[in-house]
């Protein structure tokens, strides 16, 4: 997701992208992306200063955390950050993080990176099918979307075994 600093116009920018996750430098074997990442992208030039946003969009291959059947589910996330040329001479390390100083000598820059680290905030830590999702049975693996199993609600665990015969005197 390159995009050439001297050919932006002074004042709104937009463009379009379609891109596969290794463009955007997404090298996780786990996410099974089904379709390209799409991402709409406005920036507004200000002399030497970029404020970049947008949005992406894009379907992700995953298996539930409950009954850890396979589905896919479309997600949409936006980004907002700002570029900056001329870094200040007094100011050391990333003080502020909300900026990316740009380096004068390039007439280009690669935002997928910074495009990569919004979209991986969006993939839930534990993806569910649906949020009525049942889960497995515990004892016997059943998936109860499907049907519930055989298996006893009422089991005890044997660390409190030594307690029911307290509470029977």
């Amino acid at each position: 997701m390159e995009v050439d600093l001297n050919a932006l116009e002074e004042g709104l920018n937009e463009s379009d992208w379609s891109e596969t996750p290794e463009e955007l430098h997404i090298e996780n074997e786990e996410l099974d992306f089904s379709k390209p990442i799409q991402t709409h992208m406005t920036v507004f030039k200000m002399g030497e200063s970029l404020t970049v946003s947008g949005e992406t969009e894009f379907e992700l291959g995953m298996s539930c955390a409950r009954c850890l059947e396979p589905f896919t589910k479309r997600m949409a996330g936006g980004f907002k950050f700002i570029l900056q040329k001329g870094r200040p001479r007094t100011m050391e390390g990333d003080e502020d993080e909300a900026i990316i100083w740009l380096d004068d000598a390039k007439g280009k820059i690669d935002i997928g990176e910074q495009v990569k680290d919004y979209i991986l905030l969006e993939i839930p830590m534990n993806p569910v099918c649906r949020e009525s999702c049942a889960g497995l049975c515990p004892s016997c693996g059943q998936n109860f979307n499907l049907g519930r199993c055989d298996c006893k609600e009422e089991k005890t665990d044997p660390r409190w075994e030594a307690l029911q015969g307290l509470a029977s005197e």
